[in-house]
């Protein structure tokens, strides 16, 4: 993917996760692994809503900016633990969406049980809570993802997920919070 075209891409993407509400505030981050290794990801502190392609940094494999003096995601290390965890992903796309996270709180992942998770959702893992930012975080998914999975859901904190496009990305991120969403409904229904 040529750089101009990923930078497009990302910024509509971003729109599109905070359309949803998959995003809120100044939360979540999108990054794309460019055909030379380079990864252009989205900047620290700013709102998904209203970027544009200029706004995004690119950085080399290490996670050093090449457009100085922007700054990227403070979320860098987790994108950068996915991409050397698998060779196969050429995004990644992290939020915060409501019932995902909330549940994510129980210590556990939702039920799996629905159709859209059993039969469009594909490998999902969670993970225990770490400090956001942190390589002890980035290490945990990057677990998780070595070890086959393709969304994860990070305790107290939200989802990531990997995959060749970003239309899939968006798909696994929205169907895991559809998912979340029905198992919150249907817990609550079961009590009453």
């Amino acid at each position: 993917m040529t750089e101009a075209r990923a930078r497009e891409e990302i910024v509509g993407m971003c729109g599109l996760l905070w359309q949803r509400g998959l995003v809120a505030g100044t939360s979540g981050n999108v990054s794309v692994r460019l055909d030379d290794g380079t990864i252009l990801v989205t900047p620290t502190m700013r709102s998904l809503r209203a970027l544009e392609p200029a706004d995004l940094v690119r950085v080399d494999p290490d996670g050093t900016s090449l457009e100085p003096p922007k700054r990227p995601t403070s979320e860098l290390p987790l994108h950068l633990a996915a991409y050397r965890a698998r060779a196969d992903a050429v995004c990644v796309v992290h939020t915060h969406p409501t019932y995902a996270t909330a549940w994510s709180r129980t210590g556990s992942l939702f039920p799996l049980d629905t159709v859209g998770a059993t039969e469009s959702l594909g490998p999902i893992a969670f993970t225990r809570y770490a400090r956001p930012g942190s390589v002890e975080l980035a290490d945990h998914c990057a677990a998780a993802l070595g070890a086959g999975a393709d969304t994860i859901v990070m305790e107290r904190h939200g989802l990531s997920a990997i995959a060749a496009s970003l239309e899939r990305a968006f798909e696994q991120t929205d169907i895991a919070e559809q998912t979340a969403h029905l198992e919150f409904c249907a817990f609550l229904l079961m009590r009453g």
